[in-house]
């Protein structure tokens, strides 16, 4: 577990990203397969042209000079139509294996129009996703900010327990980044308080709400660091689990949801647990097997 929690503090890569850049990676490649694909194609069209070009040549040039040879001779008609067959013969197989150089040909044409739609399609869904992406974090921005713009004018009680059930209600609202202000004052004022183990959950729900789980992660290891025997130091211990699930890091959520079963097996949210567990072996099995391919 501990090295699962570098990893959170090493890295703040999302795995959408990585995906994203793993498909512009195989783009990228396919681009290149496919831009030698066309040269060869060209390449040996044009040597295929010019065979077929010199190889007419050579047939009326054969056919003067056999035109010559004739008069030249005085051979029969019969013994020069002996040469012609033969040679007309050998001008046939040459352009069957020109009829079989084109059909291979044409079939590399279809190859690449299939690989030209493929990567116009894969480009598209990439340019969505990427604009989708970007209308959320806009979206997220705007919400922060006018969560932000509205801390000034909300008023702090003076009592512990108002100050701590403003931020709570704030937080049942939806406005997670107010919430997460005032839990964080809270904490600054009466940091060994009652409520101080609750408040720091929040801290870390309030960045699982917004799908940070990695801030997520980070925040609900504190309350087990800092409060091992407080009210909500299960709850983190399964949340952790639920975190680097939803990061897809199925076999480090493994470890947390496993002690989560183990340790609280009477917990209402255990055969939750157990059925992520089964889920998280599965992926990651799979995961396994594909990386062996």
């Amino acid at each position: 577990m501990i090295t699962t929690l570098v990893f959170l503090t090493a890295t703040a890569c999302w795995v959408k990203e990585e995906t994203g850049k793993q498909m512009q990676a195989d783009i990228a490649a396919a681009q290149v397969e496919l831009a030698v694909i066309k040269k060869a194609h060209a390449e040996e069209k044009a040597a295929l042209q010019a065979r077929i070009k010199e190889a007419d040549a050579k047939i009326k040039e054969l056919g003067k000079v056999i035109e010559e040879y004739r008069r030249a001779t005085g051979r029969s008609a019969a013994d020069i139509g002996v040469d012609i067959e033969r040679i007309k013969s050998d001008m046939m197989e040459i352009r069957g294996r020109l009829e079989v150089n084109e059909h291979r040909l044409g079939i590399i044409e279809k190859r690449l129009s299939i690989i030209h739609k493929d990567l116009d399609k894969r480009r598209e869904e990439i340019e969505t996703r990427e604009q989708e992406r970007i209308q959320q974090e806009e979206e997220r921005r705007k919400k922060e900010q006018a969560e932000a713009d509205s801390l000034p004018g909300i008023k702090r009680p003076e009592k512990k327990e108002d100050f701590y059930k403003l931020a709570y209600n704030l937080l049942e609202q939806g406005q997670t980044v107010a919430a997460r202000t005032l839990f964080e004052e809270f904490l600054k004022k009466w940091p060994k308080d009652s409520y101080s183990d609750n408040a720091l959950y929040w801290i870390a729900e309030s960045h699982y709400a917004e799908k940070k789980y990695r801030e997520a992660a980070l925040s609900f290891q504190q309350v087990r660091e800092k409060f091992p025997k407080g009210d909500k130091s299960a709850d983190a211990l399964l949340k952790l689990g639920f975190c680097f699930y939803a990061m897809e890091r199925y076999k480090e959520a493994l470890p947390f949801l496993q002690e989560f079963v183990q340790s609280y097996p009477r917990s209402k949210l255990a055969a939750k647990a157990k059925k992520m567990i089964r889920e998280a072996k599965k992926k990651t099995k799979r995961r396994t097997k594909r990386r062996g391919k």
